[in-house]
């Protein structure tokens, strides 16, 4: 009973998604040290043991953590151009090329549709004295524009990492993109469209439908697209929001064995503490999905 009444006064003298963070901040922290004890004595672990993907995580400017896990393939199979592509930031604060720009020295091209946002994120990206190196555009990318996007950037065939988080036409958006050849894709999937079905919302609908369930494509939706692009699922994050994809060739040469959409998916950590993806599903049931196959 104590306990419970603790928790709630915590919730209200510091709010949900503060106290989230802090303790998902010691999370972080407890696997670092683990993974640095696996890096240092490798004589610790037992004989054909790997730590999870989950184990990777951290997120230092990152939602979900997206930094650990994008540092972590990185580091497995290398980089040649030093430069991210990311596709919806909102205020660049928490987004995927922070950590790389501002701490790895990294370039990039991040597209933000929102006027307000990507004002914000030309403030904050100015401030951190980055944008000699960093290309904002701040217009809505689509299926029809993207590649004009990508060029009028400069964006280099060999960017390393391409990021996608739009919210709606996720899975047109990255189907879409074939001027640039990724090393690692990280795109969002919805959680709410369950392991198994292979759905996406359908691409040219006018406005969106209210509802946090509506968006994107399933997560097996989105391994047969990156299987036609050639690229394999590497896993998903803990939280159950992102969805990484690592080329084929490059794969194969660093050991990296894709895995199953119904393995590596994972309920939304927020959805589903009211509605399990069965119900948070039958919400939406009405709604227009496409099937791919």
């Amino acid at each position: 009973m104590f306990l419970k009444l603790k928790k709630r006064l915590r919730e209200r003298l510091l709010g949900r998604r503060f106290r989230q963070g802090i303790q998902d901040d010691h999370v972080a922290i407890s696997r670092l040290g683990n993974l640095q004890y696996h890096a240092r004595h490798p004589g610790l672990v037992a004989p054909g043991h790997e730590p999870a993907f989950h184990a990777y995580e951290f997120s230092y400017f990152s939602q979900n953590g997206e930094d650990g896990l994008v540092l972590y393939l990185l580091s497995k199979i290398g980089v040649t151009s030093h430069y991210i592509v990311e596709i919806g930031i909102e205020d660049g604060r928490q987004c995927n090329s922070a950590n790389l720009v501002l701490n790895f020295g990294w370039r990039g091209c991040v597209i933000e549709s929102s006027p307000a946002w990507g004002g914000l994120a030309r403030q904050y990206f100015a401030k951190c004295g980055v944008t000699d190196r960093l290309r904002l555009l701040n217009v809505a990318a689509n299926p029809e524009n993207v590649r004009e996007l990508l060029g009028q950037a400069e964006v280099p065939e060999q960017a390393d990492v391409l990021s996608i988080d739009i919210d709606s036409f996720d899975y047109w958006l990255w189907k879409s993109i074939d001027t640039i050849s990724p090393r690692l894709v990280v795109i969002e999937y919805n959680a709410s469209f369950g392991p198994d079905r292979s759905v996406t919302v359908p691409y040219g609908q006018e406005g969106f439908p209210l509802s946090r369930y509506y968006h994107g494509a399933s997560i097996t939706a989105l391994v047969r697209l990156g299987k036609r692009k050639g690229y394999v699922l590497a896993g998903c994050d803990s939280k159950g929001v992102n969805a990484f994809f690592v080329r084929e060739d490059l794969a194969a040469r660093a050991g990296i064995v894709a895995i199953a959409p119904e393995r590596a998916w994972r309920p939304h950590f927020r959805r589903s503490r009211k509605l399990s993806p069965e119900q948070q599903f039958r919400a939406i049931a009405g709604l227009p999905l496409q099937q791919i196959d």
